[in-house]
């Protein structure tokens, strides 16, 4: 959805001090439950201090969106992607000046000084003109005596009063769970960050950064959540996805795009509340919620990894839409260790709504998960025949005579296949691969153990005719999507280039042109 036009007359946005700086981004914290991401060790203090004067920068010189078609500013979840990979600090720096730096649209005042205040909070919703207003009126809410970042993501996201008010105030409701994941989930990333990292300053970023984005394509959350009269049975997250895909109501095959997704809303959209009503998640206990993000996540999986997969001989497509559910999924479990769990089961129902929702966009694949887990395993080689080799690039060294299990043994080389992943993740310049490669990586520790089969019994429970496929689902799944995500994207770590092949359809590209086109007519 475009954005309104910038005024004409720009007027930065004045830099807060040094002091308040060193408040919102003050270091980090450890992960807040043992559901969330670990991190790797990087090479010394160089790469905190890195990342805090980057993060320090971004905050004072950048908009939340870099351009007018609102395309996200990326350059913070990039930084803290790869500082928690391991990256040094002149990799961290490189990042950040090389890759964003160049497109950064500057940070400005709202038009006319707007102020936004707990009585005009609706207001200016919305709008991204209005970002720095938010801005600073969140700055004053982290930073008050006593503020929590559960106390704050609870009243701002979760209360009703912040969702639906009764009577209504105002031109519009608040809707800001609908607007938390609008426009591909960014929002959830970047509060998500902040509930990882401590950092009071994305957690402002991102509580502003909710409130100027539209609350039109996800207003199915509102009703679904806030107004819940459910009638439907309850089943589990992947027999639903079997029962979307037998759905004759939908589109068949065809794949739109960005702009489609509130129009598929308004058309389908009492169908998509139906069948996330139908998901049977209900958090009382931390039992249910290591429950209930093990069915999002392995539905997740299924919606981008194998949905992506045409076939070994084909080019993996890394749908970047369905790729960003996944992604988002990462900051479910620090997000859930601050709020109640009432809150946590409105998040994840939210999650899910918007999750299959985007896969419906994006084509409503199917999962042949049969034929994607009968492959060979990396780092044992595939057909000469596939398209995407199982084997690293380049040359090879040697292994050492008595290295383990033998020196002729594809392990002696790549005893673990994700250290050539993430080692790939860190320098590749494209800001989305260390993302979700870490969102891999970190699900991978907390479920690849799970054999062939695991989720037959649970499924065969629902009444629901269980789609075959499932029974060959395993915790290897995430090391081959990831591996066929390297390889679509470019091994730049053996000396590929960078390919940047996301599936972003068309949409893109005539963003670009059309603001090409403007800035050539001297109107952007």
């Amino acid at each position: 959805m475009a954005t309104s036009a910038p005024p004409e007359i720009i007027v930065p946005a004045k830099p807060s001090s040094p002091e308040v700086l060193a408040r919102l981004f003050p270091g980090l914290k450890p992960p807040p439950s043992v559901l969330a991401p670990t991190r790797i060790a990087n090479n010394g203090p160089d790469a905190l201090a890195a990342l805090l004067t980057a993060l320090r920068d971004n905050h004072e010189r950048s908009h939340v969106f870099f351009n007018r078609f609102s395309f996200h500013n990326h350059s913070t979840h990039h930084l803290l992607a790869i500082y928690a990979l391991g990256a040094p600090g002149p990799v961290i720096t490189a990042a950040y000046e090389l890759t964003h730096l160049d497109h950064q649209r500057i940070a400005f005042v709202a038009p006319e000084n707007v102020v936004i205040t707990d009585d005009n909070f609706t207001d200016y919703l919305g709008n991204d003109q209005n970002y720095n207003a938010y801005l600073d009126y969140f700055h004053r809410i982290v930073l008050q005596p006593g503020a929590t970042i559960p106390d704050i993501i609870e009243k701002y996201i979760f209360s009703d009063y912040y969702n639906i008010r009764t009577p209504k105030e105002g031109t519009q409701q608040p809707e800001m769970l609908n607007r938390f994941l609008e426009i591909l989930l960014h929002p959830i990333i970047h509060v998500g960050y902040g509930a990882e990292f401590g950092l009071l300053g994305m957690i402002a970023e991102g509580l502003a950064w909710t409130a100027v984005h539209p609350a039109g394509a996800t207003t199915l959350i509102s009703r679904l959540l806030f107004t819940p009269e459910r009638t439907t049975p309850l089943t589990e997250a992947l027999n639903i996805l079997s029962l979307m895909l037998r759905d004759t109501r939908f589109f068949g095959s065809r794949v739109l795009d960005k702009h489609e997704f509130a129009a598929m809303l308004e058309s389908h959209g009492e169908i998509f509340n139906k069948y996330a009503e139908m998901w049977d998640c209900n958090i009382e206990n931390q039992e249910d919620l290591e429950k209930y993000l093990e069915e999002i996540i392995f539905a997740d999986m299924l919606m981008y990894g194998v949905g992506s997969w045409d076939g070994d001989d084909a080019e993996y497509r890394a749908d970047f839409f369905t790729g960003h559910i996944v992604t988002s999924a990462l900051f479910l479990p620090s997000l859930c260790a601050h709020i109640s769990r009432r809150s946590q089961t409105l998040l994840l129902r939210a999650h899910f709504l918007t999750s299959i929702t985007w896969w419906v966009v994006r084509g409503r694949s199917p999962f042949p998960v049969k034929e994607f887990t009968a492959t060979p395993l990396p780092p044992f080689p595939n057909s000469p025949s596939a398209k995407h080799s199982t084997t690293l690039p380049g040359p090879q060294p040697a292994a050492a005579s008595d290295a383990l299990p033998s020196p002729n043994s594809p392990y002696a080389l790549v005893p673990n296949p994700w250290y050539p992943i993430l080692a790939n993740a860190i320098v590749h310049p494209n800001e989305h691969l260390c993302k979700f490669q870490r969102a891999l990586a970190h699900f991978a520790t907390l479920y690849s153990h799970r054999q062939a089969g695991f989720v037959m019994e649970s499924l065969s429970k629902d009444g629901v005719d269980v789609d075959p496929n499932y029974a060959y689902l395993d915790g290897s799944v995430f090391l081959r999507v990831a591996w066929l995500t390297s390889a679509a994207l470019g091994w730049v770590v053996q000396g590929e280039t960078n390919t940047g092949i996301w599936n972003y359809q068309e949409f893109e590209q005539k963003a670009y042109d059309d603001l090409a086109m403007l800035e050539a007519q001297g109107k952007a």
